[in-house]
């Protein structure tokens, strides 16, 4: 602890302000409430409604709840939690989310991901072979081929838990750099 000690003190101000963030991080972290999604079931159906409960979320929150896979991103509607950080809504799955697996999530008016449970979508019950809804016969339509599109990747991280993530590092990198040096003289006195 006195290799800590001499350190610090004698890393002037850049330690301090480094050491300062690291303590501040975990506030900064928790930016959000980190909250709990509990769908009425983890099997959706593409084009059924779907029975949503969400807690443990800010008091009035405002969240947007998305449906997101391989398959693509879908907005299936906004909420805001009660005076408890809870929610009971139905949402509807788009009829075109392809069959996969997905994440269901909520996300903060400030585009942070403050929850998320995963989810597998399946196709709408096929009709029987030739048969269409209006009763007529004949060949059954094939879906569309998948497409080699890419999906564009939004992170959901705010700036204030980034910039406290590299804070974290720079003061660890500097801790680990003056424990070498206080070790290597340590040995070279010794």
């Amino acid at each position: 602890m006195a290799h800590l000690t001499r350190w610090i003190g004698g890393a002037g101000p850049a330690a301090i302000i480094a050491l300062g963030l690291m303590v501040a991080s975990p506030a900064i972290a928790r930016a959000h409430e980190e909250g709990v999604l509990r769908p009425a079931s983890r099997t959706l159906t593409a084009g059924d409604s779907l029975a949503l409960a969400g807690f443990k979320f800010g008091k009035s929150a405002p969240l947007k709840i998305a449906l997101v896979g391989l398959g693509g991103r879908f907005a299936l509607g906004e909420v805001r939690t009660d005076s408890a950080g809870a929610f009971d809504i139905r949402v509807l799955v788009p009829e075109g989310a392809a069959a996969g697996s997905y994440r269901l999530v909520a996300i903060a008016s400030d585009g942070d991901e403050v929850a998320g449970v995963d989810v597998a979508v399946t196709p709408p019950a096929a009709e029987p072979a030739g048969a269409h809804a209006d009763g007529t016969h004949g060949a059954v339509d094939m879906p569309d081929a998948p497409s080699a599109e890419p999906l564009p990747l939004v992170t959901a991280r705010s700036s204030l838990v980034t910039f406290g993530t590299v804070a974290a590092i720079v003061f660890a990198l500097m801790l680990a750099v003056g424990l070498l040096r206080s070790a290597r003289t340590s040995v070279s006195l010794g």
